[in-house]
């Protein structure tokens, strides 16, 4: 799935719900793979995380915890026929693929 089908499901006002849920699970499964590359492979950077190991892991903990959740909603949304509940998700699901990209994610993935 590329990015012009996550923006059309997303933004596509006719999209079925499955669609939906299968951009909601390919985000999910994203996030899921770049925060576990991070916590691997990333030692915790910058000014904050420096100093406060703890709240680097409790951070990347967080977005594992919602990586897991988007995943599960994708299974539980592919056979309902709630879309506006599947493009809320989606559209929520984005936050902790962007927070987990900003720690250097991407960067794992891109290097490995």
């Amino acid at each position: 799935m590329n990015t012009s089908e996550l923006v059309d499901a997303a933004f596509e006002p006719g999209a079925s719900s499955r669609k939906l849920a299968r951009a909601l699970f390919a985000v999910g499964f994203l996030t899921l793979v770049m925060d576990l590359a991070t916590s691997f492979y990333r030692p915790p950077g910058g000014v904050f995380f420096e100093r406060h190991r703890l709240a680097y892991y409790l951070t990347l903990a967080g977005i594992f915890v919602a990586g897991v959740a988007e995943v599960s909603a994708a299974c539980w949304l592919s056979s309902s026929s709630c879309t506006k509940l599947a493009r809320i998700a989606l559209c929520c699901s984005l936050l902790p693929l962007v927070v987990v990209i900003a720690l250097g994610g991407f960067s794992v993935l891109v290097k490995s």
